[in-house]
């Protein structure tokens, strides 16, 4: 493959064709998607990544995005030796606007930098993941990103307000003027939020920024019976303002987590399952909730921890946000990532286990996930990297509920051959038609949402 046309765009030093250098983008963060590239490409400009992808475009080369390497679907690995394109130099935070409570990032800026930027004016923004300080805003966009925050603020479509794009011949597309009303045609920005770089390469966004709560409580609650916490779950929901998350775990996923990062547990007794609940608003939470109807579980409980500062809040996170580090720290994890109604959530959680032994008994299973949106992140060690048969059993499983077999992070390649499960034929097709409009040539991250294709 003749580089030199992209040297004269990004310098030597935007080139790495070194196999033990450019390794680490080869690599998805589970581990279990690993392919090769002969060259990773580092743009700083939308304008350069405008020629990269027109050049590709010419000479029919695929092209693999990547922000922060985080993703769990194999959606940003060039399995198939695609060149890669990488943001990780695209991270000026251009803009914060603290008259309309607006930023304006590139897109290799990392979610936690857009936290902080925020924060020192004021202001907050309504994404959070445990991944903040190593995925991009570009890749959050690509997937449509949720995390913990979703009940409050919505998925990271909800705050993308404008978008600057590279389609697939090289075109630059979007604008980032961030109007509060502009209904002229179809919402681009709306549109390639969840595309996973299969339409266009996002360089920027103007992102809308939210009011940060004025007093923030943190409340870790143990159960002796997954019925009993999520008939909770729907009670915190009704009877609490401003609930921001409500997060669920089970006990074989907080042994893991004190295990590998030696934390004393929260406590002595095995408990069926965790809730953590995050709430903010005005002053006085902890007075009003024990005015709520809540109030008398809570006072009838000996398994209620409450975080009413940064640190104490922290200290309870870590229960839940140390779940995928340590498990993936035990092996190589089959990640599955989806959603169900919240009438199937307990269905779901108690059968899924049976469902995967059918096919392999020697499996372990970990269950953490968003309770208040329906979000499970199902985790299975044991089954070999290669092998879908339980994959595909599960995911079977919940689209029988009702459920989605993506709920955050994307189709990526892992689920590229069951979207059928949750779209008919009539709409996959027009997905396509669309990729055909934005990427005719089929450079665009290909084999990712639909399975690979000659290009």
């Amino acid at each position: 493959m003749k580089l030199e046309s992209l040297r004269t765009i990004l310098g030597n030093d935007g080139i790495v064709t070194d196999p033990s250098l450019n390794s680490a983008y080869t690599v998805d963060w589970t581990r279990r998607y690993k392919g090769n590239t002969p060259a990773v490409l580092l743009p700083r400009t939308t304008g350069q990544v405008s020629q990269i992808v027109k050049w590709c475009y010419e000479n029919a080369i695929a092209l693999v995005p990547q922000g922060g390497n985080t993703g769990m679907v194999g959606g940003a690995t060039p399995v198939n030796g695609e060149l890669v394109l990488s943001l990780k130099r695209m991270t000026d935070i251009e803009e914060v606007d603290d008259a309309t409570g607006q930023i304006v990032t590139q897109a290799g800026a990392t979610l936690g930098d857009v936290q902080q930027a925020a924060s020192q004016v004021g202001w907050k923004y309504g994404v959070d993941l445990s991944a903040r300080d190593s995925a991009s805003i570009g890749g959050t966009i690509a997937t449509n990103a949720g995390g913990s925050q979703v009940l409050r603020y919505g998925n990271t479509r909800e705050q993308v307000l404008s978008l600057e794009a590279v389609s697939g011949t090289g075109d630059v597309i979007g604008d980032l003027r961030g109007l509060p009303k502009d209904n002229t045609g179809y919402h681009l920005p709306g549109l390639l939020c969840g595309s996973e770089g299969t339409l266009a390469v996002v360089t920027r966004a103007r992102l809308r920024l939210v009011k940060p709560p004025e007093e923030e409580l943190s409340i870790l609650l143990g159960f002796r019976s997954l019925n009993e916490a999520l008939e909770i779950v729907e009670e915190i929901r009704k009877s609490l303002d401003d609930v921001q998350a409500c997060e669920i775990f089970f006990h074989n996923g907080l042994s893991l987590v004190c295990e590998r990062f030696e934390i004393i547990p929260p406590w002595n007794e095995q408990l069926a399952a965790y809730l953590l609940v995050d709430i903010g608003g005005q002053p006085g939470l902890e007075e009003r909730i024990s005015n709520s109807p809540l109030s008398a579980f809570f006072n009838a409980s000996h398994f209620v921890a409450y975080g009413n500062d940064s640190q104490s809040r922290k200290k309870l996170w870590q229960y839940r946000d140390l779940h995928t580090e340590a498990i993936s720290a035990a092996g190589v994890p089959h990640k599955l990532d989806v959603s169900l109604p919240h009438g199937k959530l307990n269905e779901f959680c108690n059968n899924v286990q049976e469902v995967i032994n059918a096919i392999d008994d020697q499996t372990q299973s970990f269950l953490f996930g968003h309770a208040g949106d329906g979000n499970i992140h199902v985790n299975i060690l044991g089954p070999d990297p290669e092998d879908l048969e339980v994959d595909i059993a599960v995911l079977k499983y919940v689209a029988s509920l009702g459920g989605s077999i993506s709920a955050e992070h994307g189709i990526g390649r892992a689920k590229a051959h069951h979207l059928y499960l949750n779209r008919t034929p009539t709409e996959i097709n027009i997905f396509q038609e669309i990729k055909s409009v934005f990427d005719p040539a089929g450079i665009l991250n290909p084999g990712t949402i639909f399975p690979q294709q000659e290009i």
